[in-house]
């Protein structure tokens, strides 16, 4: 795992969010749906977890509760952001993580690769919620990788 390319992915990721979050303000219809509410706090607990994980930590279930309030989930997405830039700054990338669960039972794997599954699986669900969006007759942003280098990486 390259530590520097993951920071580059996590930086695009913080900026990709930070635009859905915008146009998801601009528009009251997409902050009061269901489908974008559930996808948006499945996101920031499956960041928050992976994290932890990668940190070499047991993850709070307890303070993975479902939140209600845009405004705290929108804040509490970004808290997740700096950490796990924080945690790719600074983790052994591959030092072996015990996990109790996965398709054949309880495995290991590098903090590396559990913070790429961080940053990737974010990917996946705001390509989810942009097509929402089209469904609700917004025009999501184009947050592709590409787009945020060729806007000189902001």
């Amino acid at each position: 795992m390259n530590a520097e390319g993951m920071l580059e992915m996590a930086r695009h990721q913080a900026w990709a969010d930070a635009a859905h979050w915008k146009t998801l303000r601009e528009n009251a219809a997409l902050l009061e749906d269901a489908e974008i509410r559930t996808r948006l706090n499945h996101m920031w607990k499956a960041l928050k977890m992976l994290t932890a994980l990668a940190r070499g930590e047991t993850p709070d279930a307890a303070g993975m509760k479902e939140i209600d309030s845009m405004e705290e989930l929108e804040a509490s997405m970004g808290k997740a952001h700096a950490d796990l830039a924080a945690t790719l700054a600074s983790a052994d990338l591959d030092r072996m993580i015990a996990l109790p669960r996965g398709p054949k039972g309880p495995f290991e794997a590098p903090a590396g690769v559990l913070l790429l599954q961080a940053l990737t699986h974010s990917q996946h669900h705001r390509g989810e919620n942009a097509s929402r969006m089209r469904q609700l007759g917004a025009t999501p942003p184009m947050t592709d990788f590409v787009i945020w280098y060729a806007l000189g990486r902001p």
